[in-house]
């Protein structure tokens, strides 16, 4: 929500405040000051994830989770309708079906009185309301920050400062992606979805019309494989504004499709970003590739979810797992990340050998695919 960037923006400016005055303190040799100033500032940064548009429900879904501990199925039914009317709240910025489904499975299994699984599914609800563009940085900066604070309290100037020099690039990347084309690009293709079935053709229009706008500023200003991506979505979403003018209507799948591309590329670049990493071909780190394949599960499941064409899924799972291999044979790769990654390369080859499918099953699957290339890329 824009209140939520304008709040994140001044506390990730304060909090490079912080930072900077850390690292003058470190050359003074000033180490309590430093510290109290590092100290200070990862206190601000984790202070955004509380005011985040998703804290609320969030919050809600723990309370629900905490009382599957001790309290009947009976009770915890009564923690699900605050759940529910504050996804309709934040719904109108940020998708939440996949959050609502999880909640009344969820909801399903409390009333045949099964906690386990229930919670299962409140897990789930939680992991879809994760906003990488802001919490992945959040996540790198807090390690970044108590890596930082060892070296303070070792009194090591050079590996504290360095440390607090790439804390200070990351908050600044945390700052400026909120404002970054894809990101936008990503959030007007969701109101076109969100909204055509209400608001009507010219709303739908304008906001594809914005949206085909940021991607071609992306492109333009973009490293090599931005502008390949971001060409072909915003060539795709210019096909559906002709459409919506000539014809004077669209499908709420392409318009889906269009949202989820969007968000895979925003997603992308906060990955990047996030691990101070450009985007620039270059040869391919382990973490280049992981994030690569996450992009093209995510175009894979559109495809195959979202279009019904398992041609093009099977294609976009194939690069996927190419990618995986290249990322298993990279010389920095952690030996324990080895059995996660041959666990991926199954789920995809799972994948590829139903592409026609879509059932619950086939969603589950990609969700879990996702959620393990996602938890690699933070690990690494």
């Amino acid at each position: 929500m824009p209140d939520v960037e304008s709040a994140i923006d001044r506390t990730t400016v304060i909090a490079l405040r912080h930072l900077a005055q850390a690292r003058a303190a470190i050359h003074r040799e000033a180490w309590a000051s430093a510290s109290r100033d590092v100290t200070e500032s990862a206190r601000l940064l984790e202070s955004i994830r509380d005011d985040l548009s998703t804290s609320t429900v969030k919050n809600l879904i723990s309370i629900a989770r905490n009382h599957l501990e001790f309290e009947p199925t009976e009770r915890i039914l009564r923690d699900l309708p605050p759940i529910y009317s504050s996804l309709d709240k934040i719904s109108i910025y940020l998708p939440t079906d996949k959050a609502k489904m999880h909640i009344d499975r969820a909801k399903g299994y409390l009333e045949k009185d099964d906690k386990r699984k229930a919670d299962g599914e409140l897990s789930k609800a939680d992991k879809s309301l994760i906003i990488i563009e802001v919490e992945l940085p959040l996540l790198r900066l807090k390690q970044g920050l108590s890596k930082a604070q060892k070296y303070l309290d070792a009194k090591d100037a050079r590996k504290a400062d360095e440390a607090l020099q790439v804390a200070e690039q990351r908050a600044l990347t945390l700052y400026t992606g909120l404002h970054s084309p894809l990101l936008q690009a990503n959030r007007e293709s969701w109101l076109a979805f969100r909204n055509y079935s209400t608001a009507g053709r010219t709303d739908t229009g304008g906001h594809l019309k914005q949206a085909r706008g940021y991607l071609e500023k992306a492109e333009a200003g973009g490293s090599a494989k931005v502008k390949e991506e971001a060409g072909k979505l915003s060539q795709e979403v210019a096909a559906l504004e002709k459409k919506l003018a000539g014809e004077g209507k669209v499908t709420g799948t392409e318009l889906k499709a269009a949202w989820e591309k969007s968000k895979a590329l925003s997603e992308r670049s906060a990955a990047y970003l996030s691990a101070a990493i450009s985007e620039e071909e270059t040869t391919l780190k382990v973490e280049d590739s992981l994030i690569e394949a996450k992009l093209h599960v995510d175009y894979a499941e559109t495809y195959q979810v979202t279009t019904a064409e398992p041609a093009k899924a099977v294609e976009e799972l194939d690069m996927a797992a190419a990618y995986l291999k290249k990322a298993k044979q990279g010389k920095m790769v952690i030996k324990g990340s080895l059995g996660e990654m041959d666990a991926a390369v199954r789920s995809i080859q799972a994948l590829t050998a139903s592409p026609e499918k879509n059932d619950p099953a086939v969603q589950e699957r990609y969700e879990s695919l996702k959620d393990l290339l996602s938890t690699l890329i933070q690990e690494l």
